[in-house]
């Protein structure tokens, strides 16, 4: 995954504040000093790929707020469908990973698993009358036939046809453990479904939902197949006993091109680290982390990046952020969802 360097991002105004997170290498740490030390600061696009006419920005969190999935969800011309990106993050297990080109995504319960349907375009929209089939059959491993089958309608104006294929993430429990780079690198099935994508409570079964039946990006699947995502397994149906769990997203802000977003503050975010609390705070449209005043603590303002604040992982590990772009395109949003990661 590319490393973003911020400093660009940094108002000359603020670049003060960068000397009280000077340290003298000369001096010599200890683990209760750490607390004191500039954070090593990296951010990520929640999306790389098409942004679309508008785009929603989600986040869920684990129930303890240590994990994070955001999804960075883009629509076209009258609400058609638009791949998603997203982010995921477990300060726990100091894991994290981005993709782009998904229809849907969804964590399991437990937050040891990350499903989601891949998007595949077969026949564009563009005119060309290109048929993609044999390149994504080849990309995919699932035969023409099949993907023809599977296909759907991806616009209401054009004769353009995409598909889903489903893939999980298993997230390591020790990322650098000898084979976590194994466990964390998406398996993609052979398997032309996944417009959406749900776990059973249990957490064994991920539920592959049919094609939409119309060419709009937030149409709900109607009918569920079940895919063991260890063995690959595929069922036409879910058990009746089954019960799909339910992913509780919050709805941050929508960019739209023609609706300007202040990015000059935002409300505070309050995080644990240990026995502190710190406060994440937007004052100028500069990210900041402010500590506790008090014996044995500065309070000082340790600089994260430009944009706003929107909600973060309980340590602060990671910040979900609105971020002006580096290099806008005339005809891309000034503005995108960003991730910072903060390890301290």
């Amino acid at each position: 995954m590319p490393i973003l360097r911020i400093y660009s991002l940094i108002p000359c105004s603020v670049m003060v504040l960068l000397a009280g997170c000077l340290v003298d290498s000369g001096k010599k740490e200890t683990t209760a000093d750490t607390t004191h030390l500039a954070p090593v600061v990296t951010v990520t696009p929640v999306n790389r790929g098409t942004h679309g006419m508008a785009e929603r920005v989600l986040w869920a969190f684990s129930p303890d707020r240590k994990a994070v999935l955001v999804i960075a969800d883009p629509g076209g011309v009258e609400n058609e469908p638009v791949p998603n990106g997203f982010f995921f993050g477990d300060e726990t297990r100091g894991f994290q990973t981005q993709m782009d080109s998904v229809w849907d995504v969804a964590p399991s319960p437990d937050w040891k698993w990350i499903g989601f349907g891949r998007a595949y375009t077969i026949v564009p929209g563009d005119g060309a009358r290109t048929d993609l089939l044999t390149d994504v059959s080849r990309r995919t491993s699932i035969d023409t036939a099949t993907l023809r089958a599977g296909s759907f309608p991806s616009s209401g104006m054009s004769l353009s046809r995409a598909i889903a294929q489903a893939g999980v993430i298993h997230v390591p429990e020790n990322p650098r453990a000898q084979a976590a780079a194994d466990s964390a690198v998406p398996k993609l099935f052979p398997v032309a479904r996944g417009w959406r994508v749900r776990w059973t409570t249990d957490g064994t079964t991920l539920a592959l939902g049919n094609n939409p039946a119309r060419a709009v990006d937030n149409e709900p699947s109607q009918t569920w197949s079940a895919l063991d995502p260890v063995t690959g397994a595929l069922h036409g149906t879910l058990p009746s006993s089954a019960k799909l769990a339910d992913l509780k997203l919050t709805g941050g802000p929508t960019l739209d091109r023609s609706l300007p977003i202040d990015l000059n503050q935002s409300p505070p975010i309050q995080i644990q680290r240990g026995n502190q609390t710190f406060t994440i705070q937007t004052v100028r449209g500069v990210i900041t982390i402010v500590g506790p005043p008090g014996v044995g603590s500065t309070g000082a303002e340790r600089i994260v990046g430009a944009g706003i604040a929107l909600a973060a992982t309980a340590g602060g590990r990671y910040i979900i952020a609105l971020a002006p772009r580096g290099k806008p395109d005339a005809n891309e949003l000034a503005i995108e969802p960003v991730v910072y990661t903060v390890t301290w």
